[in-house]
């Protein structure tokens, strides 16, 4: 989505997107001379990009496999540049009362915008009101991109701003929650403790800014999804090279109990090939089962 902007009047630009997982808010609105430009682009490419399966023990004994997803992917990028100067306008409105008595309006600038990443609980925010001039431009640069089985996933939320502010206010800020404030009374339940995370957060930038300034800043924050690591299962009897293969890409058919302790085709193989070493016991033991006379 691009826009390009210029004229004399009042202007209001509304935009929210949210895809899921992040989330971009931009609002502006005021009186005068406008000149501004932007570009968008969001992407929500799936809720779950890809997903696999895994060995999954229940509670209630036995076993069966889930099918885990690798977590939701998608980006936002938003740029922006503006060159306002803030008056009062005046202008004639269709063909009755408004057309002889124009309406005026004598609004001051304001431009507003906010990038979230829910997954990272972390937030950016740049805010001008009441100016009577504003030049610059801001980037916003957001991705989600979940961990698969073989690579590591990120979470990155950046803001690049360049304001020019006259007879105005800028707020800018950033929030990160801490996690570790976040409680669960089970497996699977919905977490509570928000605000606690949010009142003590691990980075909290709130910067004001009353009158004419030029400011320049730069925030970034990546932070890294580690990819699931996986346990080894038991060796079936029947099964050569099952070290070699992980939990998730292995059949049913040998994961369960009869895999790991039927042995009669280990049986039937003994007795046909009538080996030299004794066959009560494993022939390649490791440490802890090895047999100690």
């Amino acid at each position: 989505m691009t826009d390009d902007v210029t004229g004399e009047g009042y202007v209001k630009e509304y935009k929210r997107i949210n895809t899921n997982n992040l989330s971009l808010f931009q609002y502006s609105h005021g009186s005068g001379t406008i000149d501004q430009a932007d570009i968008l682009n969001s992407e929500q490419k799936t809720t779950h990009s890809n997903s696999y399966w895994i060995y999954n023990w229940e509670k209630s004994g036995g076993y069966n496999f889930r099918e885990k997803p690798s977590g939701a992917n998608s980006v936002i990028s938003y740029t922006r540049q503006y060159d306002n100067i803030q008056s009062p306008t005046r202008f004639a409105w269709g063909t009755g009362y408004y057309a002889a008595n124009p309406i005026g309006i004598n609004s001051l600038l304001k431009d507003k915008t906010v990038g979230k990443s829910y997954q990272e609980a972390a937030s950016m925010h740049r805010q001008i009101e009441y100016a009577h001039a504003v030049h610059g431009d801001i980037a916003v640069d957001i991705n989600c991109t979940g961990a698969t089985v073989d690579a590591d996933g990120k979470g990155t939320l950046n803001m690049r701003i360049d304001d020019d502010v006259t007879q105005g206010t800028l707020h800018v800020g950033e929030l990160v929650s801490n996690p570790k404030l976040l409680k669960f009374t089970q497996s699977g339940a919905t977490p509570f403790g928000h605000i606690a995370a949010i009142k003590d957060p691990i980075i909290e930038v709130d910067n004001d800014y009353i009158g004419n300034f030029q400011v320049q800043k730069t925030m970034k924050l990546e932070i890294t999804k580690s990819k699931s690591s996986w346990a080894e299962d038991w060796l079936p009897c029947c099964h050569g090279g099952f070290f070699d293969m992980l939990s998730y890409k292995f059949d049913k058919q040998y994961a369960g109990q009869k895999g790991i302790f039927d042995c009669t085709c280990r049986n039937t193989s003994i007795s046909t090939m009538k080996p030299k070493w004794n066959t009560s016991q494993a022939q390649f033991p490791t440490e802890d089962y090895r047999y100690v006379p």
